[in-house]
């Protein structure tokens, strides 16, 4: 959980985690919508925390460089999910491509084995 302190109070956020599973390898649209929804209400508990400020008691300039630092890091962490998300299709795509491939040449494996020994077999009784 991320707090936003301002002159009226608290705010408190949530943040979002990483973790990875086995099980679960893609991302869902409505995972991705959250967290986007996250960001734009980080976004604006930050803008009117700004516009409240008193200006003679102003934000510690350390606590807002964190602030900002907590949004970079969302931002990022959202463009990586949609990179493994986009990887993820394309990898499936290429698996099931590939499995359809295998299933292909192993037919044509077995039909060029099975001509290859009738003609050898007719090829030694002519002999």
């Amino acid at each position: 959980m991320t707090t936003v302190s301002s002159q009226s109070g608290s705010v408190t956020s949530p943040t979002t985690s990483s973790s990875s599973s086995s099980s679960n390898s893609s991302v869902s649209s409505s995972a991705v919508a959250s967290a986007t929804s996250i960001e734009n209400e980080f976004l604006s508990i930050l803008t009117t925390e700004l516009s409240n400020q008193d200006p003679l008691n102003a934000m510690d300039p350390s606590t807002f460089t964190s602030q900002l630092v907590g949004y970079a890091q969302l931002e990022q962490q959202l463009d990586t999910n949609q990179d493994l998300s986009t990887s993820n299709t394309s990898l499936s795509t290429i698996t099931t491509d590939l499995s359809s491939m295998m299933s292909t040449l192993n037919g044509i494996a077995s039909y060029i084995g099975s001509n290859t020994s009738s003609s050898s077999s007719s090829t030694s009784t002519s002999a």
